[in-house]
């Protein structure tokens, strides 16, 4: 087995290259292109490459695809994504270039999630290829539109059969067996404009491109204010809260706000250029009629991310703290929207947090949008379980565990499936942020965990 796995490393490693090259963002549905060219092209070089390997596939309309080998009634699925979020700015390295420098392969989604879905797929091809007698089917499941909601698992659990059990490499090890809940919704509100208003006016606002991303730029444009006055609140603002502003004027003031991009489950280690954006416009006087939304903004987020200001800084011992991320904010000159990203523990419900954060809302602000994802957990006791930290061990010669997070993964969407790798234990968190790249020896150690977990699970 060690000789097959090894034959196959440079072909993985040009793989994920190659795979990291398609820009796989969400765009406009086409024909036959529910989420875009981008997400599609990228499932189709995924099946074109399980084609070339001799495993069965199949392509569900472009919302998701399978290559699959084996026998049997019971299924092994290995839920991987190909979609991935927008770049965002400040890279080294071009983010669709699949570039390699220093061992490592560099590229929006060698992490999240293009390399781990290539490991597993090079996984399969090993097992194949040694010539394993399968008593289970292993397929591995690729989805298209993970990022924004999932609408491609739905489809296939729609359209296709449901793996008796299953894991997803799109997390950390050892092994995730508990994920919090996903509560995804909008602050909404219309300017009531009051004749003869006097003060700053803001035209529009922009910042972030995801509600599971913190924003690392936001931008305002401002009228009614004098520029100078601005600077000088700009500047003493920097000096108490750390923080990149840029001003400018054309025919309005202008605002840009640097950040740093950070995964929505863990925005603690961003840093929310929109959120300093409107911390730093409540230093303005701006027009009543907006005023207060913004007030109520930072007094009641500001830039915390525990949900303190709204009541719901929750935790239980099974899955830590409640997260609270601002991922996009936009306004123009009558109505403003805040989307909010909330990973909420495992013990409470969605609806006991929305109720929670009403009762702190004022009349005059709707929540709007309102997703909610439930939290997701599989008892140590499950054989996959165990099945998954014999092969973690056997690799790493570390010892496995169990834990959850904020992160959601396609595995809370089925039975007796937990997230799996691939980032290991000590690695930085790189899904979602600028620079984003896959060490190629942990991709390496990732086919071979893959590899040896499929040799026990397909006995």
């Amino acid at each position: 087995m060690e000789k097959i796995i090894t034959s196959n490393e440079n072909l993985l490693i040009k793989a994920t290259s190659e795979i990291l090259k398609i820009k796989s963002v969400k765009g406009d549905s086409l024909p036959n292109m529910p989420f875009g060219e981008g997400p599609a092209q990228s499932l189709e070089y995924a099946l074109n490459l399980a084609d070339s390997f001799g495993l069965r596939t199949r392509n569900l309309e472009n919302f998701a695809g399978w290559a699959e080998w084996g026998e049997g009634d019971e299924m092994i699925g290995i839920l991987v994504h190909l979609d991935v979020v927008p770049e965002g700015s400040g890279w080294t390295y071009p983010p669709y270039s699949g570039e390699i420098h220093g061992g490592k392969i560099y590229g929006r989604g060698a992490i999240d999630d293009k390399g781990p879905a290539m490991a597993a797929l090079f996984a399969l091809k090993s097992l194949k290829d040694a010539g394993i007698k399968f008593n289970r089917r292993v397929r591995v499941i690729f989805g298209t539109d993970e990022e924004s909601g999932s609408e491609c698992m739905e489809y296939y659990l729609r359209h296709d059969e449901a793996p008796t059990m299953g894991f997803s490499p799109d997390a950390n090890y050892p092994i995730i067996n508990g994920e919090k809940g996903i509560l995804i919704f909008s602050f909404t509100t219309s300017f009531n404009f009051k004749k003869k208003e006097s003060g700053v006016e803001i035209l529009s606002f922009k910042g972030g491109h995801r509600p599971n991303m913190v924003p690392d730029y936001a931008e305002v444009r401002l009228s009614g204010g004098d520029v100078e006055e601005v600077k000088r609140v700009v500047e003493s603002f920097a000096e108490t809260i750390p923080s990149d502003f840029e001003i400018g004027y054309d025919d309005a003031i202008i605002i840009k706000s640097f950040g740093i991009s950070a995964h929505g489950s863990t925005p603690e280690k961003g840093k929310n250029a929109a959120m300093l954006l409107i911390k730093l416009l409540g230093q303005l006087e701006l027009i009543e009629s907006q005023k207060d939304f913004i007030n109520f903004i930072n007094d009641k987020i500001g830039l915390d991310t525990t949900g303190k200001g709204l009541g719901v800084d929750l935790e239980d011992e099974v899955s830590g703290n409640l997260s609270f991320n601002v991922g996009v904010v936009e306004f123009d000159r009558t109505r403003a929207t805040v989307t909010v990203n909330i990973r909420y523990p495992i013990k409470y419900k969605g609806e006991q947090i929305l109720s929670q954060i009403s009762r702190n809302t004022p009349e005059y602000i709707n929540i709007e949008n309102v997703s909610d994802n439930k939290p997701h957990y599989v008892s140590e006791d499950n054989l996959m379980i165990k099945k998954l930290k014999g092969a973690y061990e056997k690799v790493t010669g570390e010892k496995a565990y169990c834990f959850s997070i904020g992160g959601g993964t396609y595995a809370r969407m089925f039975d007796n499936c937990v997230a799996f790798g691939p980032n290991f234990p000590g690695k930085p968190e790189l899904a979602h942020e600028k620079d984003e790249y896959i060490e190629i020896e942990d991709l390496i150690k990732n086919l071979r965990i893959y590899t040896y977990v499929l040799v026990e699970l397909v006995k």
